[in-house]
């Protein structure tokens, strides 16, 4: 019966799956509310970086700024993605019209792709009226000099932040558990680096920590933490929850 229903959806357009998924994204109460609630903070930290940069800067600073309610806020619309299939029993439809798991969570990563590039652009818009503006105001001329690798280091902490919320979404199938590990995880981590005799092996394994090389800049050491801390907390929960999704029945 499984192979009947997979040779029947197997031809089904990928392109018509991320339809649906990126439907199930925004097609709520709560998605509606988390971005409305994104697009206010981030208004109010366009103006107040407006007023912010009073001297000679590069015409990115306010990025930083301008991002942080998506960092924070934007990824819980995935958790709840993944999760609410299980909790809500959405996911006994959608296994059923699309047996190839691995396929259906490929659709979910590629509306969160999808979002991350189309929110990257708007913030690099905000950004760019931000910088114009506030040079305007008080007179001083915008450093346009910008490398790819400092545009990279940017946006790379809503990427990864994203994708944490999704592993960790995709491996454990339940919102509450998914949502507490989000919000608990990084403060924790970076908390236990602070300890005296385990501290430094912790910074091996906290974004947080890690995400400093964005702050005070790139290190041979940091760089190599934060690239280990993606691994362990993206990279690892990620693939493991793909496997439980393919050998694991729906509950």
């Amino acid at each position: 019966m499984k192979e009947e229903l997979f040779n029947k959806t197997k031809n089904l357009k990928f392109s018509k799956l991320v339809k649906s998924e990126f439907r199930k994204t925004f097609d709520t109460t709560t998605s509606k509310t988390i971005i409305g609630v994104i697009i206010f903070l981030t208004i109010c930290m366009f103006v107040l970086s407006i007023f912010r940069y009073k001297e000679a800067t590069v015409w990115t600073s306010p990025f930083v700024m301008l991002s942080n309610p998506s960092v924070t806020l934007l990824p819980i619309i995935f958790i709840l993605l993944v999760c609410e299939e299980f909790t809500k029993g959405t996911a006994l439809i959608t296994y059923t019209f699309v047996p190839d798991r691995k396929k259906v969570i490929l659709a979910k990563l590629s509306v969160l792709m999808i979002t991350f590039s189309l929110i990257i652009v708007v913030l690099m818009l905000l950004t760019l009226i931000s910088s114009i503006v506030s040079s305007s105001m008080n007179n001083y001329l915008i450093d346009w000099n910008v490398s790819f690798i400092s545009l990279f280091k940017l946006i790379l902490p809503l990427l990864i932040n994203l994708l944490f919320g999704f592993s960790i979404a995709v491996f454990t199938k339940e919102s509450t558990i998914a949502l507490g590990m989000y919000f608990v995880i990084p403060p924790i981590t970076v908390l236990a680096t602070q300890l005296t005799n385990i501290g430094k092996f912790f910074k091996w394994i906290s974004l947080e920590h890690s995400s400093s090389l964005f702050i005070g800049g790139a290190t041979g050491v940091n760089t190599l933490q934060f690239i280990c801390s993606a691994v362990f907390w993206v990279l690892v929960p990620l693939l493991l929850g793909i496997y439980r999704n393919r050998v694991m029945d729906i509950s």
